[in-house]
């Protein structure tokens, strides 16, 4: 297999030999609608161990090269698109729906926005907003959401979350009952409209996920 040489934008390191072919069979892979496997790499590139297939990602990674993908997991890794953020699916202003469009495969498409224009550092995403449960906190249908990923917020934060597996955007706030009181600890998604009302999730019975934290929302409108 040839090595090509390869320059990031983004930090003006170029690549070349092993980590160079290594990021040719991960672009490949998506020109293809696929992710290149860990085993796939090692076979085309000679390679006899999986930890060095490994090695050279994390080197990739840290040098700008390559990400996680955002919906892949952390076994499952993608080109980097500099200086933008990817569009990874649907997300409920309010009855949960399915989040994602796709499999997760790639983007649905890309912005072509810094991520650090809405924060310093993470996995920065967005989600197209369908419904009106938040619209009094100034979010509003049809909007995109820029979604950090982490898996924790705090009281009063605005979050995408899963419940069973279904998608909203919603302020999360934990509620634990008070001493002597039976009733167990609840999530509270609490709507941002008098029209919706907020969704009470028992964590014992509901499986219930932080997708991600809301650090922004972009909005198109037509000009007169």
């Amino acid at each position: 297999m040839k090595s090509s040489v390869h320059q990031n934008p983004g930090t003006e390191r170029s690549l070349t030999g092993t980590r160079a072919r290594v990021l040719d069979v991960i672009q490949a892979g998506v020109q293809q609608g696929r992710r290149a496997t860990v085993r796939e790499i090692a076979a085309q590139l000679g390679l006899s161990s999986p930890a060095s297939v490994h090695r050279h990602l994390r080197r990739l990674e840290r040098d700008g090269f390559i990400r996680r993908d955002p919906l892949g997991g952390s076994r499952s890794w993608m080109p980097t698109a500099p200086g933008s953020i990817p569009i990874v699916g649907l997300i409920a202003a309010g009855q949960p729906i399915e989040s994602c469009t796709d499999d997760g495969s790639q983007p649905l498409e890309w912005l072509d926005i810094a991520p650090q224009t809405f924060a310093s550092s993470g996995d920065i995403v967005a989600l197209k907003i369908k419904g009106r449960s938040m619209q009094d906190a100034g979010i509003l249908s049809g909007d995109l959401a820029i979604v950090r990923r982490q898996p924790m917020v705090e009281n009063g934060e605005v979050a995408a979350v899963t419940v069973d597996g279904k998608g909203t955007l919603k302020s999360w706030r934990i509620e634990t009952p008070g001493t002597g009181q039976r009733s167990r600890r609840r999530v509270r998604l609490k709507a941002a409209h008098p029209e919706f009302e907020d969704i009470e999730v028992d964590p014992e019975h509901h499986s219930i996920e932080v997708f991600g934290k809301l650090v922004g929302i972009i909005r198109h409108f037509d000009r007169p």
